[in-house]
């Protein structure tokens, strides 16, 4: 499938790195697929040609378990514990958003019981001490 994105994105032309940029903003790809490092200023993706790009992280697939004790899962801006625990975890996705409204999948048994397509989630209160995050995503996102 990875592939055949590749080709779709030569046909229409365009290179790599806007494709990834477009995906990024439009749904995220999975923290296991991507090449992540962070600080306490941001979580930085890094396209194929070396430049990068500050995003966020957030849990898109949950445990249904989970879920019911924890509650919903936290969006991640800096390089908490949290986030650096989870950079290679399929369920957490890198994204680019202005507005706290992401995809949540919440699963048992590996069966999605639940999704929703725009659910408001909160920041991580420790990344927004981290970052000193003053409120403008569009801004700390570097846009």
């Amino acid at each position: 499938m990875f592939e055949r994105f590749i080709a779709v994105c030569k046909e229409d032309g365009f290179g790599l790195e806007s494709a990834l940029l477009q995906q990024l903003k439009s749904g995220g790809i999975k923290a296991n697929f991507s090449d992540l490092r962070a600080d306490n200023a941001g979580i930085y993706f890094t396209f194929p040609n070396e430049k990068t790009q500050k995003v966020m992280l957030y849990q898109a697939n949950i445990q249904e378990s989970t879920f019911r004790i924890q509650g919903d899962p936290y969006v991640h801006l800096c390089g908490c514990p949290v986030a650096l625990a989870n950079f290679k975890n399929p369920d957490f996705l890198a994204v680019i958003a202005f507005e706290l409204r992401f995809f949540l999948s919440i699963s048992s048994q590996k069966v999605q019981m639940k999704f929703f397509y725009d659910k408001p989630l909160q920041l991580c209160k420790e990344c927004v001490q981290m970052t000193r995050f003053n409120g403008d995503l569009r801004g700390f996102l570097g846009f």
